[in-house]
């Protein structure tokens, strides 16, 4: 579902259908922000690029879909079905005093190495230092109200694909290299949003359930 909130009182005034899912127990949930779509477009060509050089070297890559592009902000893993309202009055609360803002993508990296890479993500310039205190912002409020979140440190990225390879190793290095200081453009950023993701016996459904108009 899709909620609305009144920009001068915090108030929800009305959900839209944006999905037939229905939020159980085997949702995977995330917050996060989503980003313009002339930067997923920039990216998907990025995308593109890669793939056909990791298969020109023996390896297949596995590509996020544009919709499913966004960075993400708490990792809150399998959360119960009756926990969400809280979850969406925490994010919403939060919203009330964060500003719009603007952010830049910059930059490739590889993880663990671009030697033998298994991720490939793409950084967060500007707005960088602005992402992390909203995170802390949000992991205090998660905190206290006493849900669970992935704590590892945290890295302002998108995550672009995976590689896989049926050898040990294909080596990326040269390619990430020469396109590691390039800036793909920007994106305002109005709202946060709660993605989920749905384990299936048919396989894994993506949904926006809540969009939170940022209004500090």
């Amino acid at each position: 579902m899709l909620c609305y909130t009144d920009s001068n009182t915090g108030v929800n005034t009305g959900f839209k259908s944006i999905t037939t899912a229905i939020i159980n127990a085997q949702m995977i949930y995330t917050i996060g922000i989503e980003t313009d779509i002339k930067l997923i477009e920039r990216l998907t060509f990025l995308q593109e690029d890669l793939g056909k050089i990791a298969a020109a070297r023996g390896a297949d890559s596995r590509w996020a879909r544009p919709e499913y592009m966004y960075v993400p902000l708490v990792h809150l893993g399998i959360q119960d079905e009756g926990d969400v309202p809280e979850m969406n009055h925490i994010i919403d609360r939060c919203a009330q005093n964060i500003a719009p803002f603007r952010i830049s993508v910059a930059g490739i990296s590889a993880w663990p190495d671009p030697t033998c890479p298994r991720l490939i993500q793409i950084s967060i310039e500007m707005g960088r230092e602005k992402l992390i205190k909203i995170r802390e912002q949000l992991t205090e409020s998660l905190s206290a109200a006493s849900f669970s979140y992935d704590a590892r440190p945290f890295k302002p990225v998108m995550l672009m694909g995976r590689i896989v390879t049926p050898t040990s190793r294909v080596d990326l290095s040269d390619a990430i290299q020469a396109i590691q200081d390039l800036n793909f453009g920007g994106s305002d950023v109005f709202e946060l949003a709660l993605f989920g993701a749905d384990l299936s016996d048919t396989g894994t459904l993506h949904h926006v359930f809540s969009r939170y108009f940022l209004r500090g």
